[in-house]
Formats: structure tokens, C-alpha cells, sequence
């Protein structure tokens, strides 16, 4: 009897250390990892996170507006959010402080890489040349940024005729499109001549210096190429079109609501944004979207090329934690449903070649533009931007030196003495 007892104990024992143990197992399978995630709402509404969450119960996501300050401040703490979203051209910034995760090979472990479009290189940097080395993030969508809607009746109305859907029109050519289009009257710019919007306005200096085979930086991006003749030329050009010929938004002319909305109502009469911007045309009440056209991007010097000037994306930040969560919601955003879901609406390329099948093509002129942005894919270059600016800081040191100038307070040359020396002072600053 002693011997049975014995046994039974021992049994009793080892059951309630299984027990035990499947339930510690339980506990730990069980934990929630939290990640955090800086995300648009406008492009990344939270029935997205939540359905990722649904899917996904062990992956609770912690949402940080996308705010650049918001953004800077997480980093210098040394907190940043585990996946965040920059803009392609800049990322040799973030990729040389060391701050992005390689990519490569997880994506080599989920797609074929021969169906990554050309853009997504703009995320490459091998500390020399942007385009080359690891993958450190891929576009959610994007554009061939140099293209332009035009509205045809504006065109009419100024006696000009309508731009080729085949042959580009030379940049001086452009430049008096712009011109002759523009309706400025008693001191009031009634209908801009172009639109843009910021997160392409270093392309376009660098789309159209490319095409003489120049770079807006020079030294490896530690100087800004300021007194390259085609350089200054261009910013002078920039300058003119706003102080003489009221061709755009500026500070002397301030529109206002953003250019969208004007374009859907004839106060703009080009958008030189690329692809993207078919659906607020689409969403228009005021002009039929029949009434545009979409020609291919003017040409500067000898080569005909376009380019994307943003490429959104976004990237995982090399000090995640919790790499294998993270990296499952990047799979689920950027490469799954999301990423059809996101070539379904028009308002962008998808980052994957196979996608395209999705890109909207049921009206007359859903088929136009991307019969007009197939012609134009053999053409596009990848971008060099400098891996010591964020790619926001050019546009705002431009306003803010050259704005004395556009009031007549100092000469252009001056001002943009000025705005050399400040950007050249920035990446000194960065590269100490």
C-alpha cells in the first residue's frame, strides 16, 4: 500500500506540474504585444488598424499621428515608432543615421523582387548612391510625378493649343503654356497658371537637372550645386514665374484652399503633380473630367526622363523590439488586401508590377491616364537627393530667404546667396 500510495503521489505531482506548465505556455502565448505605429488617418483610417487587430488578437497597435516635429521628437528621445511613414526621396537622410531597418531579406522571403517597380529603389541608399544597396522600405503607391493635367478649356480660352499625349513639349514650350494660361487682373491671380504641392518640389529641380545629367547637390551631397548655371537658372525660373508672372501659389499670391480643390474648379488650369491626382479631377462637380488632358513630362535638357518627386512610404525602425509583429502589420499594409485595396482607388501606382491589373480603368477616363503613364514608365530615373536634409527643409529655408525678394526688398541674387548659404550651413551642421 505504501508503494501504491506512493505512486498515485508521484502522479498527482507530475499532473499538477503539466497543468502548471500548459497553463504558464497558455500565459505567454496568450501576451499582447503592443506596436507602435505613426500613420495619415487620411490614407490609414482605423477601420484598417482594426480589422488588422481583429485578425491579429496577440498584436495591439499603438497609433501616433503622422507629425514631422511629432516624428523628430520620438527619435531623439530614442523612442521611435516601430513603422513610420517618410517620403521616398528622403530616406538617405533616415538610412545614414542608422535609424532604418534592411528590408531585403523579408521582402525576398515574401515577393519576387523583379515585380518591385523601379520607384521603390528610391528607398535604396549604399551610403554613395541613392537606387543602390538594401531595401529600407517600399512605397505604398505612387506617381509619375512630372506628368500635368491640363484643362483643356483653359487652354482654349487662352489661345493655346491643346499638348501632344506623345511627344513632350520642351520646358520653354511649358513655360508659355503656363504663361498665356495664368489670369492675373487689378493685382488678383484669378486662375493660377500650374499647381504643385510641396512634397514634390525638390524633384522639380532634380527631374529636370537630370535630364541634362546634373544633380541639384554636388561633393555627395555635401553642397548644394548652387553655382551650376542650369542650377540657379532653374530657381530663378521658380522665382519669376511667382513675382512677374503670378503663374502659382506663393506669398505674394496666396490661394485660397490648396491647389486640389481649384483645380476642380478652373482656378488652376495645369496640375504638374502626375497621375495621382485623377481622382480629386474625377471627384469634381464643376468640370467633367473629359475636359482634361494628361501629357507627358517637358523636357529640359537632352534626355527625355521623368520621375517621382515623394514616392510615400513607409519603413520599420531598426530599434523595433518586436520585429516579427511589426513586420507582420508592414506585410498586411503594404503588400496584402491594403495594398489592392489602395491600386483599386486610382490614387496611386501600386508598389508591385502584378498590381496593376487592379489600377481603375472602367471610364473613358480612368483608361487615358494610364494608357498616358504606361507610355511614360520606360523613361523614369531614380532621383538623387542628399542623405544630410530632410527632404522638407529645401522648400521652407526657399520661402522663407527668397520672400524679401518676391516683396522687391532685395535683389533675386542676393536672396539666393542667402538661401545657398543656409542649406549649405544645414548639412555642414549634419555631416559634424
Amino acid at each position: 500500500m505504501n508503494k501504491v500510495y506512493k505512486v498515485i503521489l508521484i502522479a498527482l505531482l507530475v499532473t499538477v506540474m503539466l497543468t502548471a506548465t500548459v497553463a504558464f505556455t497558455s500565459c505567454k502565448t496568450n501576451k499582447v504585444v503592443t506596436i507602435t505605429l505613426m500613420r495619415d488617418a487620411a490614407e490609414m483610417p482605423d477601420t484598417v488598424i482594426q480589422a488588422f487587430e481583429a485578425a491579429n488578437p496577440g498584436i495591439k497597435v499603438n497609433v501616433v499621428e503622422n507629425d514631422a516635429a511629432k516624428l523628430m521628437a520620438m527619435v531623439s528621445s530614442g523612442n521611435p515608432p516601430d513603422i513610420f511613414r517618410i517620403n521616398a526621396i528622403g530616406s538617405p537622410y533616415w538610412i545614414n543615421k542608422g535609424l532604418l531597418m534592411d528590408l531585403t531579406p523579408y521582402l525576398e522571403k515574401t515577393i519576387d523582387m523583379k515585380d518591385l517597380f523601379l520607384v521603390n529603389d528610391m528607398f535604396r541608399w549604399d551610403g554613395k548612391t541613392q537606387g543602390q544597396g538594401p531595401y529600407y522600405g517600399i512605397v505604398k503607391d505612387w506617381s509619375l510625378d512630372y506628368m500635368y493635367y491640363y484643362n483643356k478649356d483653359a487652354l482654349k480660352e487662352a489661345g493655346v493649343p491643346e499638348p501632344s499625349d506623345d511627344t513632350p513639349l520642351s520646358f520653354t514650350e511649358f513655360t508659355d503654356m503656363v504663361n498665356k494660361v495664368t489670369v492675373y487682373e487689378d493685382g488678383k491671380v484669378e486662375r493660377y497658371g500650374f499647381g504643385f504641392t510641396d512634397d514634390e518640389w525638390n524633384g522639380y529641380f532634380m527631374f529636370l537637372l537630370a535630364s541634362k545629367g546634373k544633380t541639384l547637390f554636388k561633393d555627395n551631397g555635401s553642397k548644394l550645386n548652387s553655382d551650376d548655371p542650369d542650377v540657379k537658372a532653374l530657381f530663378k525660373w521658380w522665382f519669376d514665374e511667382a513675382q512677374t508672372y503670378h503663374a502659382m501659389h506663393n506669398s505674394l499670391d496666396p490661394a485660397s484652399d490648396w491647389d486640389g480643390p481649384l483645380l476642380q474648379v478652373g482656378r488652376v488650369a495645369i496640375m504638374w503633380d502626375g497621375y495621382w491626382f485623377g481622382p480629386i479631377i474625377n471627384e469634381g462637380t464643376t468640370i467633367s473630367p473629359d475636359r482634361f488632358g494628361f501629357a507627358p513630362a517637358p523636357i529640359y535638357g537632352d534626355k527625355r526622363i521623368n520621375a517621382t518627386g515623394g514616392g510615400t512610404g513607409y519603413v520599420i525602425s531598426k530599434s523595433t523590439k518586436n520585429f516579427d509583429a511589426v513586420w507582420k502589420f508592414y506585410e498586411y499594409w503594404m503588400l496584402g488586401d491594403e495594398a489592392i485595396a489602395r491600386a483599386k482607388s486610382g490614387w496611386g501606382l501600386p508598389a508591385l508590377k502584378s498590381n496593376m491589373k487592379y489600377v481603375p480603368q472602367e471610364t473613358v477616363f480612368d483608361k487615358y491616364r494610364l494608357d498616358q503613364v504606361n507610355k511614360e514608365l520606360q523613361y523614369q530615373v531614380v532621383l538623387q537627393f542628399t542623405p544630410y536634409l530632410r527632404d522638407s527643409a529645401m522648400i521652407s529655408v526657399y520661402n522663407q530667404q527668397m520672400e524679401p525678394a518676391l516683396k522687391g526688398e532685395i535683389e533675386f541674387d542676393v536672396a539666393y546667396k542667402n538661401f545657398t548659404e543656409a542649406i549649405d550651413a544645414m548639412i555642414a551642421k549634419e555631416i559634424k
